[in-house]
């Protein structure tokens, strides 16, 4: 099979996988599946301004490394947690892909951007944490283990629901 035809299939299941984990997140929490307001009528309150989730805060728990790989442990590739790390000030992303969990420092360079594991030439920089999250949300990581180089997006961590 080519190159091409393997990754288109790989973003398709991606996405399919993320439109219905969302599905089922608005079903579970009563929410209207077309504007993400309650189903009560409440719509969700939008500041003046505000164009962008905020990552850090909503995925951010003060969890150690052990408990992060606990929590990912048979979740979606691509879940992640931002967590605190002993060696990064700014903390660690900790992420979930092909059953393995990584963990990736997120440190300040600098000059004051922000890049993800070991500095590299070239690499990609961003303005804080957000601007890194949103924009591996919808571009790939690259991640590399065993000498094998693996593509994936991120996908917010989120507390299972009982019904």
């Amino acid at each position: 099979m080519c190159w091409c035809l393997r990754v288109s299939i790989k973003v398709f299941r991606n996405l399919i996988s993320r439109v219905f984990s969302e599905f089922l997140y608005c079903i579970n929490n009563n929410m209207c599946l077309i504007c993400c307001c309650s189903k009560s009528g409440h719509a969700v309150e939008i500041k003046e301004g505000y164009e962008e989730k905020e990552p850090r805060d909503e995925f951010y728990k003060n969890i150690s490394r052990e408990k992060a790989e606990y929590l990912l442990e048979n979740r979606q590739d691509g879940t992640f947690i931002i967590r605190p790390s002993k060696n990064s000030n700014l903390g660690a992303l900790s992420l979930v892909q092909d059953s393995k969990v990584f963990h990736l420092n997120i440190r300040s360079r600098d000059d004051n951007l922000v890049a993800l594991g070991i500095e590299k030439i070239d690499e990609k920089t961003f303005k804080d944490i957000d601007h890194l999250i949103n924009y591996y949300i919808s571009n790939y990581l690259v991640l590399y283990s065993d000498e094998k180089e693996t593509l994936t997006l991120l996908l917010p961590y989120r507390e299972k629901i009982d019904s």
